[in-house]
């Protein structure tokens, strides 16, 4: 399990990361509490997403394609912010190598591209 507690864009931000055998959690909060849960399942299993034009992610600004998922709200508050910040960081990071089933939490104060951007340079440099 990794945690960290680091300030992006000044506001103290916590990160708890874990890989179970089954599905890996992970939580961000700026909340001081859990946010809402989500269940994060892969249209395309990893063995198979082997081809980024079809299976994503492709960053380029021309041509985007994103990684394909279901999300289900298992607990708290759903908004389409919070699923939109979620499909970002699966696809600016490796979250998209997850072998199964991903949950995670997403609690920011300000919930912006800045800020997202911050939490997939955290993520990459700090679990993955």
């Amino acid at each position: 399990m990794s945690t960290y507690r680091i300030d992006i864009n000044g506001i103290h931000t916590e990160f708890v990361f874990h890989a179970f055998d089954n599905k890996w959690m992970l939580l961000i909060t700026q909340l001081g509490k859990l946010p809402a849960l989500y269940n994060v399942q892969f249209d395309v299993k990893r063995d198979h997403r082997v081809i980024p034009g079809l299976h994503g992610p492709v960053d380029n600004p021309d041509n985007h394609v994103s990684v394909s998922v279901t999300m289900n709200c298992s607990m708290g508050h759903d908004s389409d912010e919070i699923r939109g910040g979620i499909q970002f960081l699966v696809n600016k990071t490796g979250l998209n190598k997850c072998p199964t089933e991903l949950v995670i939490g997403l609690g920011l104060k300000e919930l912006d591209t800045p800020a997202l951007r911050a939490i997939a340079k955290v993520l990459e440099d700090g679990v993955f």
